[in-house]
C-alpha cells in the first residue's frame, strides 16, 4: 500500500483522538516504528494490520472509522486538509459538478504523484437527484473512505445529502440522493489561497 494512505491513518488516529492512542495502536499492531513515510511502498498486510488495531483500540467498527476517516481528510483543519479541500474546490461550482469530476479523480491524482494508483471511480446520474457512485474492489473498506469524502464535500458546499450503501457487480457502490441543494450557505471559496 502507498505510504500516503498509511499517513491518512496515522494522521487521522493522531488528530482526532491523540497521540496516546497512536502509540497503543502501533503497540497492538506490533509496529516496530510509529511514523510512516509518505512516498514510500508498505506491504498491505501492515495496512490492514493498522486498520484492524485501530478498529479494536478506538472500539469502532472498520467501516464507520474509515468514513470519519475519509470526512477527516477534507474536514479536518490540518495543512494536508486544507490543501485536498481546495484541490476538490476546483472540480466545480456545486457539488453536482464535484460528483462528475469523480470520474477523473484517479487520473488527476497520479498526475501529482504518479506512483499513486488510487481505484478509479464511476458516476451514473440516474435521476437529477439520484447519482451513483461506484468504485472498483482493490482496496477492502476504500468505499467507506469515500461516504465519508463526499459527506465531507457535500457540506463544503452546503447540500444535505443522503448516502446509502448498495452492491453492484464486481463494484462497491454508494446511492447519493441530493434532498437540499442550499441547505446551508456552504463554505466560502476562492481561487486565491489564503
Amino acid at each position: 500500500m502507498h505510504g500516503l494512505v498509511n499517513c491518512a491513518i496515522e494522521c487521522f488516529v493522531r488528530d482526532t483522538y491523540g497521540d496516546a492512542m497512536w502509540q497503543r495502536v502501533c503497540a497492538q499492531a506490533t509496529l516496530p516504528e510509529q511514523r510512516f513515510e509518505p512516498l514510500l511502498d508498505y506491504d498491505d498486510d501492515l495496512t490492514q494490520a493498522i486498520l484492524r488495531a485501530a478498529c479494536r483500540v478506538l472500539r469502532r467498527p472498520e467501516g464507520e472509522m474509515l468514513e470519519d476517516l475519509g470526512c477527516a481528510l477534507i474536514s479536518g483543519a490540518s495543512d494536508s486538509a486544507v490543501a485536498t479541500r481546495r484541490l476538490l474546490r476546483f472540480s466545480g461550482d456545486s457539488f453536482v459538478d464535484f460528483l462528475y469530476a469523480l470520474d477523473d479523480l484517479a487520473d488527476r491524482i497520479a498526475l501529482a504523484v504518479p506512483d499513486f494508483r488510487m481505484p478509479p471511480l464511476t458516476v451514473e446520474e440516474r435521476q437529477p437527484d439520484l447519482f451513483i457512485v461506484r468504485g472498483a474492489r482493490l482496496w477492502p473498506g476504500y468505499m467507506d473512505v469515500v461516504r465519508g469524502v463526499l459527506r465531507a464535500m457535500a457540506d463544503e458546499y452546503g447540500v444535505l445529502v443522503l448516502i446509502d450503501s448498495m452492491d453492484a457487480e464486481n463494484a462497491e457502490a454508494l446511492e447519493v440522493r441530493l434532498i437540499d441543494m442550499s441547505f446551508t450557505a456552504g463554505r466560502e471559496f476562492t481561487l486565491r489561497a489564503g
